[in-house]
C-alpha cells in the first residue's frame, strides 16, 4: 500500500460500514482494505485489468471518469478518487456527477498532485511547468493512464467542487516536501501578497470566501505538500 493509501485510510478512519464508492482504485490495496474495514465497496476505473488486489466484496467495473457514473442518485455514503481527476476533461461535469451519487451529507475524499507548494511555483516561474506536470502532454499520442492533462490549483479544485454542492472541509498532504521546506522564508510574502490581491473583490460573499482560499493555500499541506487530499461533504 503506497503512502498516499496510507494517509487516506487514516483521514476516513473514523468512517466504518459505508456504502463506498473508490474511483480510480489502481491496483486496488485501499480497496481491498476498505473491505475489510467493513465497507461494501464498489469500484470503477478505465483499466480494471490493472487491479490485482483481493476482489472479494468488491463491485469492480469498466468506465471513464469523462463519461456519467453508473450508479443511483444518492447512492453512497462515501467517495474516494485518488489521483484521477487531473487526467479528465469534463472535471466540472465530474464533480456534479460525484455530488449526484452521493447521499446528503456524504463525505468525498479526493486527491491530485499539488501544485500549489512553494516548490512547484519556483519549477512553474522557471520553466512555466509545474510539479508532476512538467512538460506539454503529448498532441501526438494518447494515454489517459500518465498524462495530466489538467493540473489543478487549490482555487481551481475548490470552485469545481463548491458550485457542484461539495463543500471543502479539510486540506491535508501525503508527505511534507523538503524542497519546499528550504523556501518557507517566502511563506509570509506569499500570504501577504495573496491576501492583499482576493481583498480587492467587490462582492462581499466572494471576499469572504477569499480570505478562507487564503488560508487553506498557506495551509503547511498545501505550501509544502507533494499531494493535494481534500476532504468534502455533500450539503444537504
Amino acid at each position: 500500500m503506497s503512502r498516499l493509501e496510507r494517509k487516506l485510510l487514516k483521514l476516513i478512519g473514523g468512517l466504518s460500514h459505508c456504502k463506498t464508492l473508490e474511483l480510480t482504485p489502481g491496483k486496488g490495496a485501499l480497496t481491498a482494505e476498505l473491505v475489510k474495514r467493513g465497507h461494501s465497496v464498489d469500484a470503477l476505473d478505465i483499466a480494471p485489468e490493472n487491479f490485482i488486489a483481493d476482489r472479494t466484496g468488491v463491485r469492480l467495473t469498466a468506465g471513464n471518469l469523462d463519461n456519467p457514473l453508473p450508479y443511483a442518485d444518492n447512492s453512497f455514503e462515501l467517495v474516494v478518487c485518488c489521483e484521477g481527476i487531473e487526467h479528465l476533461e469534463q472535471q466540472y461535469e465530474f464533480a456534479r456527477e460525484l455530488a449526484r451519487v452521493m447521499a446528503p451529507g456524504a463525505t468525498l475524499v479526493i486527491t491530485t498532485p499539488n501544485i500549489n507548494n512553494a516548490a512547484s511555483r519556483l519549477r512553474f516561474l522557471l520553466t512555466g511547468f509545474y510539479s508532476l506536470a512538467e512538460r506539454p502532454s503529448s498532441e501526438f499520442e494518447r494515454n489517459r493512464y500518465i498524462e495530466h492533462i489538467y493540473p489543478l490549483t487549490f482555487w481551481q479544485i475548490r470552485h469545481i467542487l463548491h458550485t457542484a454542492g461539495l463543500k471543502i472541509e479539510r486540506v491535508d498532504t501525503d508527505h511534507i516536501r523538503r524542497s519546499g521546506l528550504a523556501l518557507a522564508p517566502l511563506w509570509p510574502l506569499s500570504r501577504f501578497f495573496t491576501g492583499r490581491t482576493l481583498a480587492t473583490e467587490p462582492d462581499s460573499r466572494q471576499r469572504e470566501a477569499n480570505r478562507e482560499i487564503c488560508g487553506q493555500m498557506h495551509s503547511s499541506a498545501l505550501f509544502f505538500g507533494r499531494t493535494m487530499i481534500v476532504v468534502a461533504q455533500r450539503r444537504n
